[in-house]
C-alpha cells in the first residue's frame, strides 16, 4: 500500500509522487501521476537508506521516552 504521507517531487514536473518505503527499499519504482516519469532507489543505496531509517526509528523511540 502506498503511503500518501511519503512523497517526493517528480524530477520532471514537481508533482508529488507517493511511495511506500518498504517497496522502495525492495526495488519497486514509482510513477508520477502527472507526467508518468519514474523514480526508484539504486540497489547500491538501499542499505544506506535502510540503516538511516533504523536510526530515525531509534531516535523517535528515545524522544517518546523523554
Amino acid at each position: 500500500m502506498i503511503n500518501s504521507e511519503n512523497g517526493i517531487p517528480c524530477p520532471v514536473c514537481a508533482t508529488k509522487i507517493s511511495f511506500d518505503i518498504q517497496q522502495l527499499l525492495s526495488g519497486v519504482q514509482f510513477t508520477c501521476p502527472n507526467c508518468l516519469s519514474s523514480i526508484g532507489l539504486a540497489k547500491e543505496s538501499a542499505p544506506i537508506v535502510a540503516k538511516t531509517l533504523d536510526k530515525l526509528e531509534e531516535h523517535k523511540k528515545k524522544i517518546k521516552e523523554l
